[in-house]
């Protein structure tokens, strides 16, 4: 029986005229009914085993600025490739294909994040090739592009390589006005059809409000972008060090949160923090971004037992190699000296390890002979 029968015989059974129109025959092709096929939802990665990026469907990442949202997704990029990047892992055995439009960054930025980190990354793995894998990396700088050129140059290329996850970093340029209800709702309309149409996962990067909280995305389409995405995850900087998190904080199937915690290397590449787990409660998240910066410094100098988690220092051992052989040491190079020996990269932190140095009765400014400011080590009293 064909679907012109099936509902001419649905119309009857509800009493109304069995004249079917081509409008009436598109809207049965959306209905849901009992022995309708509707394939099981398909997921490009896992993040500590919960699948997470589905096909057909949107992702929102988040955060406040400079908060590792490009890095996040620069490891997400890496895995489509490598299988596995910390605590990410590729779900299908096949390399996936990847479309990356940024809109913020400089073209020489774009390209530096694309061959230095992913590339960087890739090499990590063990991988030997010579050549970068640009057959399954689309990589676009739309920065220098007007916001209705953007959208369509999108679609244009999300029709052309067929991407299994498209990445949009960031999507608030892709309107004149985030705050602009109709506009938004056009972009996320389009967002949908898109992925649903070409059966690849559409990431979308945008910014928090000032406000900090983790669900306070800017402007009306954030609002939008919220509602409508399967999943958002929240990118947050530590405060205090370059160590960052990534944590899974809505899902519209799982209600587990995963949160992943790395820090920074010197030669750019993340490792995990110990502390990358699922947690329940802001406490236990709380904890976990602590441990994540404690585990990036010098772990020669921390001491286990430190009364205050944000200064884990072994004072007296830290300031002792510091100065070395040297009574006296100018300030900045005592500086220099404290920031290397204890993998210490944020100014602000190191004054708060001086000041705490000083309370100590561990070191003490003086003026020199020549009227600088220099420090000199205190005996242990």
């Amino acid at each position: 029986m064909d679907n012109q029968s099936l509902i001419e015989g649905a119309l009857s059974q509800a009493g109304q005229p069995t004249t079917v129109t081509p409008e009436l025959q598109k809207l049965d092709e959306t209905r849901i009914a009992s022995d309708t096929y509707a394939p099981e939802e398909e997921f490009l990665f896992k993040i500590f085993g919960t699948p997470c990026f589905p096909r057909g469907d949107l992702t929102t990442v988040t955060g406040p600025a400079k908060s590792g949202k490009t890095f996040f997704l620069s490891m997400l990029m890496a895995c489509a490739v490598r299988r596995q990047v910390l605590g990410l892992e590729r779900i299908r055995e096949e390399p996936l294909r990847v479309l990356w439009y940024d809109t913020e960054q400089s073209r020489y930025t774009t390209k530096r994040i694309l061959t230095g980190r992913i590339g960087a990354l890739l090499k990590d793995a063990g991988g030997e090739a010579e050549t970068f894998p640009d057959g399954q990396y689309y990589v676009f700088n739309m920065r220098d592009k007007l916001p209705r050129e953007r959208v369509d140059y999108l679609e244009l290329a999300i029709k052309t390589y067929r991407p299994d996850i498209c990445i949009i970093d960031g999507i608030a340029d892709m309107l004149e006005d985030i705050n602009s209800g109709p506009d938004s709702v056009r972009l996320m309309q389009q967002f949908q059809m898109l992925a649903t149409t070409y059966g690849c996962n559409i990431t979308m990067v945008i910014h928090l409000n000032r406000t900090g909280e983790k669900l306070n995305l800017r402007g009306w389409l954030g609002t939008l972008m919220l509602h409508k995405s399967y999943e958002v995850f929240n990118c947050d900087r530590l405060s205090r060090e370059e160590a960052f998190t990534a944590e899974l904080t809505v899902s519209r199937h799982f209600s587990r949160k995963e949160t992943l915690c790395y820090a920074v290397c010197d030669d750019g590449l993340p490792v995990q923090s110990d502390a990358s787990r699922r947690t329940g409660d802001g406490q236990g998240r709380e904890d976990d971004r602590q441990k994540a910066v404690n585990n990036s410094f010098n772990q020669e100098f921390i001491d286990g037992d430190a009364p205050d988690p944000h200064l884990p220092w072994d004072f007296r051992k830290l300031f002792t190699a510091a100065f070395g052989p040297a009574a006296m040491l100018g300030a900045d190079d005592l500086k220099r000296q404290v920031k290397e020996l204890g993998n210490i990269r944020m100014e602000q932190y190191y004054d708060k390890v001086f000041a705490e140095a000083e309370r100590q009765r561990i070191v003490r400014t003086e003026l020199t002979n020549a009227g600088r400011v220099g420090v000199i080590l205190l005996p242990p009293s």
